[in-house]
């Protein structure tokens, strides 16, 4: 498994006991109650204070303020990992993205004319007794509801000839779910064990099914010493398709020959290291979601004068439909419809081909609104839809190559930028690599860039790009 193995270089570990998501028994997990609970927190003091008519605006207003501010702060608690990961570890996470948005609410509602949301002795009781309220009741709830009580996403087990009879206590141990979906043995004749009942998949095509079809948050690698010399295309497709998908893998390490009884019996026979981890951005990220769908529908409305003169214009100027259509590659590998506005002289079943610079098939309207990218406006509704996010890796067609290969064929890791939702701008595009890719080396330098925002993901690097992306649209040179 030296593949798999080395791509932890590019990829944070984390330790054994974190986990990307504690649930409890129905009906709600612990994110969700976390997520009440610090609303709760926030908001008590505020309408208390209202109640008592202690604040010198009306109470609609009031609680409109501190509302918005109590959603700003859950967003950027989870942009940090206060409800995944760290659920358990970092209470103060919560307490101090509430200080960090009050200051920048009340600065701005100061800035606005508007410094009588709370008199000076309500807002300093709130800044003073709301962090304590959420650190406090944030340490009681997780402390209340052991982690044995999870009912997590369902974990893959991959073996060669056999699976370590110590690996239940393994997976209770880095807190991953018990509930096994199913056992991949890639050698032909193998050990079933009778302590076990768990579903024996066929073959590799039989596990990305169930990774597609079921919801799966963990994938074990036993170690095996034949499984450095494992079929390397064989291996390098399965790896390749594993970090497509926002799953967590694992390299399992079976010591019961190393180690004697009294360890054994005291810490299990079956190791865990994380490889790839919950740390990513993925395409299931609640926060991400909830930014793309109030920020994209707020920027859909108000651009909807612009899509509709743009539209008008694209119609009077040349035949053919307003949009265009183009089958793209977004999350796991999955196909979508992507939106564009049309700026090629329409020719029914015209063959794929990469616009180059001159192409004659561009209208004059069309130069101009690729020119300042007013082309992509459509794809607000791909992100509205959840085809898309705002800001991500810039989906391809299936037919794109490079150096006349495939990219996922010419990069291994290409693939791993399927984690996210492709966006409609990202870190490559501000940094002026967009445009056709025709060298290698031009496809290495975009991925990197891909795969550093994958990393590094959070809510500000989201908004940083956005922001950046204007000046980089009127800046850019290769756009054609």
């Amino acid at each position: 498994m030296a593949e798999l193995q080395a791509s932890a270089a590019l990829i944070p570990a984390t330790t054994a006991g974190e986990t990307s998501g504690f649930l409890l028994s129905p009906p709600l997990s612990l994110r969700q109650c976390l997520i009440l609970c610090d609303l709760l927190c926030m908001l008590v003091l505020p309408l208390v204070g209202s109640l008592l008519k202690q604040s010198t605006e009306n109470l609609k207003n009031n609680l409109w303020f501190w509302s918005l501010l109590a959603l700003f702060t859950v967003l950027l608690t989870a942009s940090h990992g206060g409800y995944g990961t760290r659920a358990r570890h970092g209470v103060g996470i919560a307490a101090s993205a509430f200080l960090a948005t009050t200051v920048a609410m009340l600065s701005l509602a100061l800035l606005l004319g508007h410094p009588h949301i709370l008199t000076r002795a309500w807002t300093a009781a709130d800044l003073a007794v709301t962090p304590l309220l959420l650190i406090g009741t944030r340490s009681l709830l997780v402390s209340h509801i052991p982690a044995e009580r999870a009912a997590r996403p369902g974990t893959l087990l991959v073996c060669y000839d056999h699976c370590p009879r110590d690996i239940t206590r393994a997976l209770s141990a880095a807190q991953l779910s018990p509930n096994v979906a199913g056992v991949l043995y890639l050698a032909a004749r193998h050990e079933r064990g009778d302590w076990h009942r768990w579903p024996e998949l066929a073959d590799i095509p039989a596990m990305l099914r169930l990774l597609h079809e079921r919801d799966i948050g963990d994938v074990v690698f036993i170690h095996h010493p034949q499984l450095e010399s494992f079929d390397a295309p064989r291996h390098q497709t399965l790896l390749a398709e594993l970090l497509t998908f926002p799953a967590r893998i694992w390299m399992g390490f079976d010591l019961a020959d190393k180690l004697p009884e009294m360890v054994k019996s005291r810490t299990g026979a079956c190791k865990l290291m994380p490889i790839v981890t919950g740390e990513l951005v993925n395409s299931t990220n609640p926060v991400k979601r909830l930014f793309d769908l109030l920020t994209g529908g707020a920027l859909l409305a108000l651009a909807a004068p612009l899509l509709l003169a743009i539209a008008a214009l694209v119609r009077l100027t040349s035949g053919g439909p307003v949009l265009f259509r183009q089958t793209r590659i977004g999350a796991q590998g999955r196909r979508f419809s992507m939106l564009k506005f049309r700026t090629m002289t329409h020719v029914p079943e015209r063959p794929f081909a990469q616009a180059r610079h001159g192409d004659k098939r561009v209208t004059p309207l069309g130069r101009i609104l690729r020119r300042l990218s007013l082309d992509e406006l459509p794809q607000l509704i791909n992100v509205v839809r959840g085809d898309m996010s705002l800001v991500g890796p810039r989906p391809h067609a299936p037919e794109t190559q490079v150096e006349g290969m495939s990219f996922e064929t010419a990069l291994r890791l290409y693939r791993l930028r399927h984690r996210v939702k492709p966006g409609m701008t990202g870190l490559a595009q501000i940094r002026g690599q967009r445009g056709a890719t025709l060298a290698l080396a031009a496809l290495e330098h975009r991925l990197a860039s891909d795969l550093e925002y994958i990393e590094g993901w959070s809510l500000w690097l989201d908004l940083a790009i956005l922001l950046r992306t204007l000046p980089a649209v009127l800046s850019q040179k290769n756009a054609y």
